[in-house]
């Protein structure tokens, strides 16, 4: 048989082309290494094996010397392992049926990947390489319950179809991008934490020993003890309830090292749900350990404030999360869980054997929230992770009676004695004062020298700071671009550091881990947990303890009628919790557990039905995955936004240009997200019929009328009547 070859090289002869076999065998052994942190080691290298086969047909060699045909060459390679790899070679079929396209929905329509397997037209290949010999009848590497053995065979799938994308693209790369593939960091060993343990040492040493020896830095330091002293235990999922400004960021990046080093672990994963404070908490990190061992992964990642070097080197560890320390969004980690597409898969092998810390662990969206905490198991049984949610306000995740087989019921708290901390680390006394107008609310704020409002809707932010008299006035929400509200927050902290007046009105983006503290704040009625996350910015750092004070929290009543159904809800299950618990702190541990209980009774908690569609109950033998489908569908942010580009700041200028001019990239985009604004598709519409935005090449909304941009408040249109958000939540 003459040679068979996997890529050719422009302009070079064959010779010089990779041979199909080298390519096999190449993949096959990174993948096998990939899958061995989770014993599955057979199954990576089964899959690397098989997943180009199609490739020794003539036709597809052909293609190589540039003729232009179409060829499927991987529903060969998946019928391969339908017949070579036993009773689960199905899942070898959908792994390798999807290593370009994505995972496939299983059926027999048209496009599924049974009717790929039984009818789909195929090239004749006469000879086939002995290669296949190393497939044979294979095993999961754990062992299945009846109540969610098609959730685990679904997970297991995703994960080694991760393995085999990540090492085929690797492979590729090494061959056809040489120069690319050298600038690729090496990997880490797990010594890696040895290091990063003596920096973060190095640094809790230079800020305590000249911190104020108050009773809150005391507190502080007895939560990180409590980290440090529990990280020997074994992987698990783990509690760490903190009230805010108890130091929860550091001390659960104290856990995380130490579990890690104990557990000889890979990675650390912090997910947080709002990009409003993800830089905030990656800046600590790389400040801490250095950038380079610190993968920032989200939408609002500034790309043009970086060097060259850096941002080479951040592209291709954010394909693959070959990093000691990822940062990123609670959507970006858990959409790629479920995704069946190459390019969110790739990184999923990299995510066993890691401690996942889930910041404000509360924000999961409770239409999600039962495929979350079904993930997170898995996770931790199968994929030797651990998992810490991590917050001042611990949801009540271990509800059987909502969450059903769902729940987490063996979860380990932390900190050593939880009450006792939310009673020593009270700083604030919450007041509920009735219902107050937008006049009378701006009436308030005015006699305050320092003070934070919180309401509900970026419409009435608006209308507030507008009815303010006062001057050193401040307002943050999501109509303002990324990049503006980070220097509004920048002069924000300025002030309140230096003592002067400082009146902000913001929405709720401000509530989860932005670090401000103001003496009293204002905020409008909301679900408990909300109003505890905004009694966090008040007193925060416990300074008017030390006078014999309390930070005064003021929970309004709106005279404007919610119209959010889910902000309803919340506003009447926290009123239920506060009934039924008298004369108990609102934002204490005890009420807090109360108010989600009640919450999860009456909230869908998989809106998209998730679990059904990849748990059916009995399990069909055939195996019969919808992952397109639920790629489709586990959604936390619905499509009905796009992102509005802000083009007021000399920096967009030649960026704007480059789109215009159809030059631009991926890379291009993303240098432009700071100065994006997220708005309604109805919202869109209005802005375009009055001549503020400009549709570039037909897909890319650019705001060209400057008058539409506020300086204090972002986006806006004067005319109220056309501009109606329908009170948008941040």
């Amino acid at each position: 048989m003459s040679e068979k070859y996997a890529h050719s090289l422009e302009g070079q002869p064959p010779e010089e082309w990779q041979p199909l076999e080298e390519h096999l065998k190449n993949v096959a052994e990174m993948a096998a290494e990939f899958a061995m942190s989770f014993g599955a080691e057979e199954w990576g290298r089964c899959s690397g094996i098989l997943h180009d086969l199609g490739k020794a047909s003539e036709e597809f060699q052909r293609r190589l010397k540039g003729e232009k045909t179409r060829v499927d060459h991987s529903t060969f390679g998946a019928r391969k392992a339908q017949t070579l790899c036993g009773r689960l070679g199905i899942l070898m079929a959908y792994i390798i049926a999807g290593h370009h396209g994505g995972l496939p929905d299983g059926g027999e329509q048209k496009g599924q990947l049974h009717f790929r397997l039984d009818k789909a037209k195929l090239p004749e290949i006469k000879t086939v390489s002995s290669l296949p010999e190393y497939c044979h009848d294979l095993n999961l590497p754990f062992s299945l319950s009846r109540e969610s053995a098609g959730f685990s065979i679904s997970m297991f799938t995703r994960m080694i179809f991760s393995c085999l994308v990540d090492a085929d693209f690797l492979d590729t790369e090494r061959f056809c991008s040489p120069e690319r593939a050298d600038t690729r960091p090496v990997r880490h060993g797990r010594g890696v934490f040895d290091r990063l343990l003596e920096s973060f040492n190095a640094h809790m040493h230079s800020i305590t020993k000249n911190a104020r020896q108050g009773r809150v830095n005391r507190l502080r330091k007895e939560v990180l003890h409590d980290c440090i002293r529990l990280a020997s235990s074994p992987g698990q999922i783990f509690s760490l309830t903190v009230p805010t400004g108890g130091g929860k960021t550091l001390s659960s990046m104290a856990f995380a090292l130490h579990h890690a080093k104990y557990n000889g672990m890979e990675r650390i994963i912090y997910a947080i749900p709002f990009t409003s404070i993800i830089e905030q908490n990656a800046g600590i990190f790389k400040e801490i350990f250095g950038k380079d061992m610190v993968l920032e992964h989200h939408s609002n990642f500034n790309v043009s404030e970086q060097d060259e070097d850096y941002m080479d080197r951040h592209r291709l560890v954010s394909e693959n999360w070959d990093s000691p320390i990822v940062v990123t969004t609670n959507v970006q980690f858990f959409e790629s869980l479920f995704s069946n597409r190459t390019s969110k898969c790739r990184k999923l092998h990299n995510v066993a054997n890691s401690i996942i810390i889930l910041d404000e662990a509360q924000a999961i969206p409770t239409g999600y929230l039962r495929p979350c905490l079904a993930v997170l198991r898995e996770l931790v049984k199968n994929y030797g992770c651990s998992v810490v949610m991590c917050t001042a306000t611990q949801p009540a995740l271990d509800d059987t009676s909502s969450l059903r087989s769902e729940a987490l019921p063996e979860i380990k708290e932390i900190v050593n004695n939880t009450n006792r901390l939310f009673r020593e680390l009270k700083r604030t006394k919450i007041n509920f004062i009735g219902k107050k107008t937008d006049e009378e609310l701006a009436s308030l704020i005015d006699r305050e020298k320092r003070v934070l409002c919180i309401v509900s809707t970026r419409k009435q932010a608006q209308t507030v700071f507008r009815n303010l008299q006062s001057v050193d006035i401040f307002h943050l929400s999501t109509n303002m671009y990324p990049l503006h509200r980070q220097r509004v927050l920048h002069e924000i902290r300025e002030r309140l550091n230096t003592g002067k007046p400082c009146r902000v009105v913001s929405t709720s983006l401000v509530e989860a881990g932005v670090d401000v503290d103001f003496p009293v704040v204002y905020r409008a009625m909301a679900g408990l947990d909300s109003i505890a996350q905004a009694a966090g910015r008040c007193n925060r750092e416990g300074r008017l303890n030390e006078q014999g004070r309390l930070g005064q929290v003021f929970v309004f009543e709106s005279d404007r009628i919610p119209s959010m159904p889910w902000l309803k809800r919340c506003i009447s299950r926290g009123r239920e919790a506060l009934r039924s618990l008298p004369g108990k702190d609102p934002a204490g541990h005890e009420m807090m557990r109360r108010y989600f209980e009640l919450l999860y009774d009456i909230e869908e908690l998989d809106i998209k039905k998730i679990i059904q569609m990849l748990n059916p109950v009995p399990l069909e033998k055939d195996l019969v995955f919808p992952f397109r489908e639920v790629s489709k569908k586990f959604r936390f942010i619905e499509g009905d936004t796009t992102s509005v580009i802000v083009a007021i700041e000399t920096e967009t200028g030649p960026l704007i240009e480059t789109v215009r001019h159809a030059e631009y990239t991926r890379a291009t985009i993303r240098a432009l997200q700071p100065y994006t604004v997220q708005v309604r598709h109805k919202e869109l519409n209005i802005l375009c019929q009055g001549g503020s935005v400009e549709i570039i090449n037909e897909k890319i909304p650019v705001l060209i009328n400057r008058n539409a941009y506020d300086k204090h408040t972002g986006l806006c249109i004067d005319n109220a009547d056309s501009w109606d958000a329908e009170a948008l939540m941040v």
